[in-house]
């Protein structure tokens, strides 16, 4: 009996050093870095990571404001914003014109139609190509101020589900170029807004092609910036600031750069 009882004690400490070895093994192999993917946050990191992220949301407010304050009431806006009886006339004249252009081009080919009615008799594989040139003229659209002012509007009262549709509907109409800028940028920061973190990058990516001289492709580096940090991709973060600092930006935008490059590195 006392031969059996020394064997089960001997058999339990055994195990338990082997539970108590792989255990210190599990503890020496977590990296201190990785360390809150393994032990949950106490209150204060909490707090931290709460402050921190105040602090993100004040710069996306920051460029936000920049943004309405910069060129958007340009003296063209501005005309269009509180003087649009001033320009109706002239967009009713140019509609005019483009529906009396329309009309001598549907006259035209109704014309056309009928000179070559004798030639379809003759060869008739001209009618579906025929056909298929009547379904694709179609006018250009026309570019409208209205539109591009309620986006505006829309953004600046916090409606960025509006102002998304507004901006894009504007992109879709031949806008002037010294517009454009402006509807690419408001595009990506109202789809960032929304939290469409997937459809933000693309407007950007093309202001920052087609404008670089404009201070919306400093501000549009700032927004992928935290757009890739939302994405928990901080090298790719900090890779779009240092691009964006290399061209040297205005003060009133490198303030921005430093402040969210040091946030990131925290």
């Amino acid at each position: 009996m006392i031969k059996k009882w020394i064997l089960v004690f001997f058999v339990s400490f055994l195990f338990g050093c082997s539970i108590s070895s792989q255990s210190q093994s599990t503890d020496s192999i977590i990296n201190p870095a990785d360390r809150q993917i393994w032990i949950p946050a106490d209150e204060n990191e909490l707090e931290q990571r709460r402050v921190l992220q105040a602090r993100f949301d004040q710069i996306a407010e920051d460029i936000e404001s920049l943004f309405l304050r910069l060129d958007i009431l340009d003296s063209d806006e501005i005309t269009m914003r509180g003087g649009m009886k001033k320009i109706n006339p002239y967009i009713e004249s140019m509609g005019k014109t483009v529906s009396g252009m329309i009309k001598q081009e549907e006259s035209r080919v109704n014309n056309l139609g009928q000179e070559l009615d004798g030639v379809r008799q003759n060869n008739k594989i001209f009618d579906s190509e025929i056909e298929i040139l009547n379904r694709t003229i179609k006018p250009d659209p026309v570019f409208s101020p209205r539109t591009y002012v309620d986006a505006f509007v829309s953004f600046r009262k916090g409606q960025y589900a509006k102002s998304a549709n507004l901006f894009r509907k504007a992109l879709q109409s031949n806008p002037p170029y010294e517009l454009t800028d402006n509807l690419l940028f408001g595009l990506g920061m109202s789809q960032y807004r929304l939290g469409n973190i997937s459809k933000v990058s693309k407007p950007l990516s093309r202001l920052i092609s087609k404008y670089p001289d404009s201070e919306k492709w400093y501000m549009s580096h700032l927004v992928l910036a935290l757009t890739h940090y939302k994405k928990r991709e901080k090298s790719q973060a900090l890779y779009v600031l240092q691009k964006g600092l290399k061209k040297n930006p205005p003060y009133f935008i490198r303030s921005m750069f430093m402040n969210l490059n040091t946030l990131i590195h925290k």
